[in-house]
């Protein structure tokens, strides 16, 4: 398995910076069957929906399905300027979902997917945190060879201390 990173800098507006990572998983052919075999393309590797995100993108979806519909209905008809409206409207939520979730799945990197970053530093943690999720896939797929069967795995009791460490940890 190999992660390709590519990095880019744009200028945009007086003197700002942005920055690009592009990170594309290249897997061999026995870890692409055990991804099609376990269905691990839809494995979420790193966060969780946004609170409002869905929300803003219905919104925005409506603004552009009306506008565009306005502009059709006034162009062609109201049929056609509703449908086109419409289309154009979910088109929109759903860029602007897939452009601001920072949910992070298997199948994005297969295919490629870009992370923006504000700064030289936030692209550096970004690649590490890729970097990690790959490595983490990586052992996962290949434990899943090993998933048939039944094992015993001993745990034993640890002292007060790294209990008490280990409990805060977790809860």
């Amino acid at each position: 398995m190999k992660l390709l990173l590519k990095r880019e800098q744009t200028k945009q507006g007086i003197g700002r910076i942005n920055f690009q990572l592009w990170a594309k998983l290249e897997p061999e052919e026995e870890e692409q069957k055990l991804i099609d075999k376990y269905q691990f393309n839809n494995a979420i590797l790193a966060g969780e929906l946004q609170e409002g995100l869905l929300r803003r993108a219905a919104i925005l979806g409506i603004v552009v399905w009306f506008v565009i519909g306005l502009i059709g209905s006034a162009i062609a008809s109201v049929q056609i300027g509703g449908v086109v409206g419409l289309i154009a409207g979910g088109g929109f939520a759903y860029w602007w979902v897939n452009e601001k979730r920072e949910i992070i799945n298997v199948q994005d990197l297969i295919w490629g997917r870009t992370f923006k970053c504000t700064s030289v530093i936030d692209l550096a943690k970004k690649e590490a945190e890729l970097e990690d999720m790959v490595s983490l896939l990586r052992q996962v797929m290949e434990s899943s060879k090993h998933w048939d069967g039944t094992e015993t795995i001993p745990v034993d009791a640890l002292p007060k201390e790294e209990a008490k460490q280990l409990m805060l940890r977790v809860f």
